[in-house]
């Protein structure tokens, strides 16, 4: 047998939704009780706030409404509806109600009313692009204005779900994606639901896939996806409550797409999957050059190279320090393919040193570059990402790695295996190379492979890349060899290993210190390989390893 009409109250309007409302706006009714409810002479009716008067835009015929359902009753554009709205709700101050044929069921009236009849104990404010809704679902004191607030609309599902959860993903250091190296993505799962879950409703699910191509300029291809591992707590979740989970996988160089989502039944899945975009190694375009501190008078820049085959346009592009607040780059032309640029706060500033012809590029508001290093053991970051937000190059500068007022810091490779680590102090007379070829460059390779790996690597005791691996091979005709570990300015600080025991492969490790034990300060140092030829003679190989200190 149904139960009294009075169970049914309206949970939710959007009498106001954003752009045209044509179709778009919906009443939603809830069965509070605890039994069935008869839709049979049920209205809805829309009040006129000026008149006082009321015009049915719905009315119930047959079935019934079960304990704890809702009704949605909505325009032909909401996809969810149950049934359809006839004509159009009024904006505020206006009002709905639920009506029997002879008495008022419910009654939301909404805006500056001055007629009781329009709404109970107080009028609810009146809202534009949201919906008003009952927060608990059902809550009904009688008072209108204390029980609907205004809410991201929601038809056809509760406002505040008894069982749901979402998911976030917060991005990893830029600065610490670097190929051969493991990546730490957090997955934060919130239950926003008012009920606890338990262990075991939701499952977490990661899919990678490698993208090809540049997605703020290009329609990507896209490798298979491969599922990364990812193991869910074993606990339960109580309301309002958050757990974080570890997504960690080894990357190799290039653009990828994480998905990580947390699956189950839950009343709304709409927001428990997320998507992350991230790059390991650089990509086309290159901070290639950097003056933090410059003389009086003076302004700080950046050099930006771009190593592609294809021009970029930088305009759009953004520049972050370690604070994160973002500044955009504003250029009147695109960057040719294997060309620089520099990008100051002011293109019409001179930069003693540059040529005419380099493209000038402005940053607003210009992030104000650090000169002295902070707690974290780094002056600054900066990080370089195009329109689409995605990362292009990412690096943290030690003050120690400059050379004083008006000397820049010069990328000393464009390996994309080293993301922003070889750096070192410009050997220019005039103290920078704006718009011109760096000064410093790593040294080249001969001809006998030289394998460092994982490069770089960060010797902090937290097990994770603490040692750098080597692994050469002595070749035919030579005796031994020496290894050896240089700074930049061509002092040796260590000797790794040697030997004269003839041919053959080698396999060592550095733990990052010195001869006297002590590890050695974040940068660039070059690992320098002789190999002793029979005649006592050597033939020399080197190659350069960054070093962090996280």
């Amino acid at each position: 047998m149904a139960a009294a009409l009075s169970a049914l109250v309206v949970n939710e309007v959007l009498y106001d939704p954003p752009g045209a409302d044509a179709g778009r706006e919906f009443v939603e009714i809830l069965n509070v009780s605890g039994s069935a409810v008869a839709l049979e002479g049920v209205e809805i009716q829309a009040g006129d706030g000026a008149r006082a008067t009321w015009r049915t835009a719905w009315r119930g015929f047959s079935g019934v409404i079960e304990p704890g359902e809702l009704l949605l009753v909505a325009g032909d554009s909401v996809a969810a509806r149950h049934a359809t709205l006839q004509g159009s709700l009024q904006n505020g101050p206006d009002a709905v109600r639920l009506w029997d044929g002879t008495a008022p069921l419910d009654l939301v009236g909404y805006g500056a009313l001055t007629q009781p009849q329009l709404y109970e104990g107080r009028p609810a404010a009146d809202v534009t692009g949201t919906s008003l809704a009952r927060v608990p679902d059902g809550h009904d004191s009688n008072d209108n204005a204390a029980d609907l607030r205004s809410a991201l609309p929601t038809p056809g599902r509760r406002n505040v779900a008894r069982r749901a959860w979402r998911l976030a993903l917060v991005p990893p250091d830029p600065t610490r994606v670097w190929p051969q190296r493991r990546v730490h993505v957090q997955a934060r799962v919130h239950n926003s639901g008012i009920e606890a879950l338990e262990a075991g409703a939701w499952q977490p699910h990661a899919e990678l896939v490698r993208l090809v191509g540049e997605p703020y300029r290009d329609a990507v291809l896209r490798d298979a996806p491969r599922l990364v591992d990812v193991v869910a707590p074993r606990a339960a979740l109580a309301p309002g409550d958050s757990v974080e989970i570890d997504v960690g996988w080894s990357v190799e160089l290039g653009l990828y797409e994480l998905v990580v989502s947390a699956r189950g039944a839950d009343e709304d899945s709409s927001d428990n999957e997320a998507l992350l975009l991230l790059r390991s190694g650089p990509g086309p375009v290159l901070i290639d050059e950097i003056l933090f501190a410059p003389r009086p008078g003076e302004p700080e820049w950046l050099e930006l190279r771009n190593r592609d085959t294809r021009a970029h346009d930088l305009d759009g592009w953004t520049l972050a320090d370690a604070r994160g607040r973002r500044a955009f780059l504003r250029a009147t032309a695109p960057l040719p393919p294997h060309s620089l640029a520099l990008a100051s706060a002011d293109t019409s500033a001179p930069i003693p040193g540059a040529s005419d012809s380099v493209l000038r590029v402005g940053v607003a508001p210009w992030p104000s570059l650090n000169n002295s290093d902070g707690d974290a053991g780094w002056a600054d970051q900066v990080v370089l990402r195009d329109p689409r937000g995605i990362v292009q190059d990412a690096l943290f500068y030690r003050a120690s790695w400059g050379g004083g007022r008006g000397r820049s810091i010069e990328r000393l490779t464009e390996d994309p295996d080293a993301r922003g680590l070889l750096w070192s102090v410009s050997k220019d007379p005039s103290g920078s190379t704006p718009g011109r070829p760096n000064s410093a460059s790593a040294p080249p390779s001969a001809h006998v492979e030289l394998h460092l790996e994982p490069n770089p690597f960060s010797p902090n005791q937290d097990g994770d890349s603490d040692l750098v691996g080597i692994a050469f091979h002595v070749p035919s005709g030579f005796r031994g060899f020496r290894l050896s570990v240089f700074d930049t300015g061509g002092r040796r600080r260590r000797t790794v290993a040697a030997d004269r025991l003839g041919p053959g492969p080698r396999r060592l490790v550095w733990d990052g210190a010195d001869d006297a034990g002590n590890i050695m300060t974040t940068g660039a140092y070059i690992v320098h390989l002789e190999l002793i030829g029979g005649s006592g003679g050597a033939r020399a190989v080197k190659r350069v390893v960054g070093l962090v200190r996280p």
